[in-house]
């Protein structure tokens, strides 16, 4: 039997949280800066971060794999920030947060899609 557990609302702000960064993130991508970087950047960049804004509906769905493509996602964005020595400090606070605040909900989450 499966059992579902409703989404506490300090995750839901949690979730909103990250929504709108990615929403944001998704504007810097068309940003004549990150197009100066490289003719694939752009590309990277669009993807990861529709990686990011998909990994959110699946936590608000309280889906396992959201939490585990949200962690893959921050650590290749991390990655690419370090290859190309821009990284930002507060993308690394933020990121980590979000992680470390979805991690204790792990256990309750859903493993089916």
């Amino acid at each position: 039997m499966i059992v579902v557990y409703k989404r506490p609302k300090y995750l839901s702000v949690i979730i909103i949280i990250g929504i709108i960064w990615s929403l944001l993130s998704f504007l810097y991508v068309f940003s004549p800066s990150v197009k100066k970087v490289g003719a694939w950047f752009p590309a990277m960049l669009g993807m990861l971060v529709a990686l990011r804004f998909i990994s959110m509906i699946g936590v608000w769905h309280m889906k396992k794999w959201g939490v585990l493509v949200f962690l893959i996602s921050v650590c290749l964005k991390l990655f690419l920030s370090v290859l190309l020595n821009q990284l930002s400090p507060v993308e690394v606070i933020l990121s980590m947060l979000i992680g470390i605040s979805l991690l204790p909900y792990f256990r309750r989450m859903d493993n089916n899609l």
